[in-house]
């Protein structure tokens, strides 16, 4: 198990990946704010009870027709991300669609950094 006191960083947080919260491992440096991202994006909103907006409402755009959901998804992903991961400047949000899913790439930079190379966070969301 992985003591508390033995993280050097300021910012951290339990390591997660898709299936679920990995034990005795945390995320440091740009993996947390990777790991933010992604996490703002699959959280839906109303769902963490002491910040009912954290989060995006991507379910209401279910049911909308294919060429234009994307447009609506990307709205909400890119307000949802400026309001709860302040620490990231988003560049671009780009997609790929299919009939039950949306692949979102998410390119960003850290909002305090000297680098100006993009990294890119890939999530995918299930309708």
């Amino acid at each position: 198990m992985l003591d508390r006191n033995d993280i050097t960083h300021v910012h951290w947080q339990m390591k997660r990946n898709p299936e679920g919260a990995v034990l005795g491992a945390v995320s440091t440096d740009l993996d947390d704010l990777s790991q933010d991202i992604r996490q703002c994006i699959l959280t839906p909103k109303r769902s963490v009870p002491l910040n009912p907006e954290k989060g995006c409402d991507l379910e209401q755009f279910r049911d909308r027709p294919m060429n234009v959901r994307h447009l609506f998804v990307m709205a909400e992903v890119r307000d949802a991300l400026k309001r709860d991961v302040p620490r990231v400047d988003v560049q671009e949000i780009s997609f790929e669609t299919s009939f039950d899913a949306i692949s979102l790439t998410v390119a960003w930079l850290p909002t305090e950094t000297v680098a100006r190379d993009f990294i890119i966070t890939v999530v995918d969301y299930a309708f």
